[in-house]
């Protein structure tokens, strides 16, 4: 049984997607949305209201409160060309009302052909990533009882990149949620990666019919499945069976973290009532403070789709890691960076919106070519036409 060392790779000082690369214009998508507001009073285009709370909130600006001030001092030559008359700004009532009265459904059903032809695009450049999928729920807005404060996002390990978000109910209704989210994403030829939760024969079989491939973490909402795994590394290797490790390293925070991956493929037609199930996989996980010496081990088991040829054990030691970018990436950044968290914005679908816009945040300052979303917005907000010009304002609206 060969053992590989896979070394500690971090690739934040790289970028990923080549110039060539190019996304339509976020200002169509918000120019073709349904203006609800009556003719009588209406001074702001709907488009140039939504383009200015995003690149507020990509100057750093969190609130609406903050965006209108900040927006106020920008020289007129900037407002102009974002295509608000001379000499007026919004109020911070009016960035208000915006939020609390755009639908955000029908924001999120606009963004969706933008979202698929980014994805779309990005494969025709023969740009590879896996796919990590995991909710996150709007703490903030759930303190003071919004609704559907509970979001599934899709995000690239590699590219750091928000593939797709769909809003649910509540943490127990991801599993029928993710049905909508596959639909948003090019699968063809890639890995996704679930958690426990997620980990369901319905979920496995949907990513098997679009043509990808998955990681499932196994834990006791699947107790069988759990205990044949578990029961498999216990034995000695099977005649004919196909078992292989890898081991990684990783020194950083004070503490040096050490994985290692046993790969099997003697389940795989003992569990063929799994769709496309071909090995499972023993994953463990050591971490050692440096400072005092203490240590922690962890063992979690899995199960992928990808044979032995395609899924090395140095391959899927990798893939199981890189699902936490969801959590390390897309999460702490919007929490800590954007202050997602403590955002008290929330009445009707506010905190909605304002997650969408976050997310179309991230994703263009992947585009744009920054590593960092808060060296990104130190960038924009030194800036600001540059924030615009990233959702394709060129001379106006």
């Amino acid at each position: 049984m060969a053992k590989t060392s896979v070394p500690s790779t971090d690739s934040s000082d790289k970028r990923v997607v080549p110039d060539a690369v190019r996304v339509p214009p976020l200002i169509e998508v918000f120019a073709q949305l349904p203006d609800w507001r009556k003719a009588r009073g209406k001074v702001y285009r709907l488009a140039s209201l939504l383009m200015l709370v995003l690149a507020g909130l990509m100057c750093g600006k969190r609130g609406p409160w903050s965006i209108a001030r900040w927006f106020r001092k920008l020289p007129f030559e900037t407002r102009i060309a974002a295509g608000f008359p001379l000499g007026r700004s919004p109020a911070p009532v009016t960035l208000f009302r915006l939020l609390w009265d755009l639908d955000a459904p029908t924001l999120e059903a606009a963004l969706r052909d933008w979202i698929r032809q980014v994805n779309s695009r990005l494969a025709a450049a023969g740009i590879s990533w896996r796919i990590a999928i995991d909710g996150k729920t709007l703490r903030g807005a759930a303190k003071r009882g919004a609704q559907a404060t509970h979001l599934l996002a899709a995000v690239s390990h590699e590219l750091r990149l928000v593939l797709g978000q769909v809003a649910v109910d509540d943490k127990t209704n991801e599993i029928t949620a993710i049905i909508a989210l596959l639909d948003l994403l090019v699968l063809q030829g890639r890995l996704v990666t679930v958690d426990a939760l997620l980990t369901q024969k319905t979920i496995a079989q949907a990513i098997r019919e679009r043509g990808g491939d998955y990681l499932m973490v196994v834990k006791e909402n699947q107790p069988q499945l759990l205990e044949d795994i578990r029961m498999c590394f216990d034995d000695e290797p099977l005649f004919g069976e196909v078992r292989g490790t890898a081991r990684m390293l990783n020194k950083g925070h004070g503490r040096l973290e050490e994985r290692e991956i046993v790969t099997s493929s003697a389940l795989r037609d003992f569990l063929a009532d799994w769709p496309g199930l071909e090995q499972v996989l023993k994953i463990t996980r050591t971490v050692t403070h440096l400072k005092t010496r203490q240590t922690t081990t962890e063992t979690v088991y899995a199960i992928t789709s990808l044979p032995t040829e395609h899924g090395s054990p140095p391959t899927l030691l990798e893939a199981s890691r890189g699902h936490w970018t969801i959590e390390n990436r897309v999460h702490w950044v919007r929490d800590v960076t954007l202050g997602e968290d403590n955002c008290a914005v929330h009445k009707n679908g506010a905190h909605q919106v304002l997650a969408a816009l976050r997310n179309l945040l991230l994703t263009l300052v992947w585009l744009d070519g920054y590593t960092s979303a808060a060296a990104a917005i130190d960038e924009y907000s030194a800036q600001p036409l540059q924030a615009f010009r990233s959702m394709g304002l060129t001379t106006g609206l």
